[in-house]
This record gives structure tokens, C-alpha cells and sequence, in this order.
């Protein structure tokens, strides 16, 4: 690589790292990582259940009436076996059951038990006051906006992995 294109380089990365505080995936990461930390302390000190944030994405997913095991793991965007590994912690920690299907045994049906419904509740109540937190920040409109934002930009991801939609 020659000098003049080490400097180009060097330049460019020099720009990325001075605006990297408003940098979007960076926001994105630090957000998740944020809110995953405080959902923790939340529920920690609100229920004896044991909880997980990784749990959050299986549980808010299963529909009261039950879900397969396969639309589970699409839902929660995991491949079939990480889901498997899960659904075997959630069974163990009393929050699901499942129940395999009469007509296709590699199918299960989850359902939620009283605990994983109690646990859903304080989990909902928590991100309650941590919207409510939020909105006083930054107000009610530009928390919408942002809201509305965020689920454009998901949808927009969603309709480019429909074609990976086999993986999970």
C-alpha cells in the first residue's frame, strides 16, 4: 500500500473516531447494553423470579394461547438451536412449558406458566417507568419520534432478511 493511500486512510478513520460519540451503531450498541444493564437491576430488586435479559426476547414473544417452537425462534430472530438451549432454561427456571406436538414430533407448543406470566408483568411495569423516565428527558413528542423511527428502521431490516427467514 503506498503512502499516499496509508494518509487517505489514516484521514478518513482520524474523521471516524472524532464523530464516533454520534456514531449510529455505535448509539445502537450502547443503548442496548444500557438498557440491558438497568432492566437487570430492575428486576433484581422487583421479583424473586429468576431473570435473564436475554429471557426477554422468548417471553414477550410467546402469545398467551400458546407459540410453536419454530415461530418462537423466528419471532425472537434465533437460529432453531440457541433457541432450544433457551427454552430448556426457561422450563428449568419454571417460567414456560413445552409441550410437544401430537401431529409432528420435532414441533412444541410453549406456553407461559404463572410464573413466566407474573415475571412478563413486573418486566412490563419496569419498561413502563423507564418510558415514563425517558419521555420527562427528552418529551412526550420526541420520544414518539424516535419510537416511530426506530420501528421504520427495523421494518426497513426486516423486509431485507425475509430471504434469511429460513435460518430461524
Amino acid at each position: 500500500m503506498g503512502a499516499k493511500k496509508k494518509k487517505a486512510i489514516l484521514a478518513e478513520l482520524i474523521d471516524y473516531m472524532q464523530n464516533n460519540e454520534r456514531n449510529w451503531v455505535r448509539l445502537i450498541a450502547v443503548t442496548k447494553r444500557l438498557t440491558d444493564g438497568w432492566m437487570q437491576r430492575s428486576m433484581n430488586s422487583s421479583t424473586d423470579i429468576p431473570f435473564k435479559t436475554s429471557f426477554m426476547k422468548f417471553l414477550a414473544n410467546i402469545s398467551l394461547n400458546g407459540t410453536t417452537n419454530q415461530e418462537l425462534a423466528k419471532r425472537a430472530m434465533q437460529p432453531k438451536q440457541a433457541m432450544s438451549r433457551t427454552v430448556k432454561e426457561l422450563e428449568a427456571q419454571g417460567l414456560i412449558q413445552a409441550e410437544k406436538s401430537k401431529r409432528d414430533g420435532r414441533s412444541s407448543k410453549i406456553t407461559l406458566t404463572d410464573n413466566g406470566k407474573k415475571l412478563l408483568l413486573v418486566a412490563k411495569r419496569e419498561q413502563e417507568k423507564l418510558t415514563d423516565t425517558y419521555k420527562e428527558l427528552v418529551g412526550e413528542d420526541n420520544f414518539a419520534i424516535a419510537v416511530e423511527v426506530l420501528y421504520q428502521i427495523i421494518s426497513y431490516h426486516e423486509s431485507l432478511d425475509q430471504i434469511d427467514d429460513e435460518r430461524f
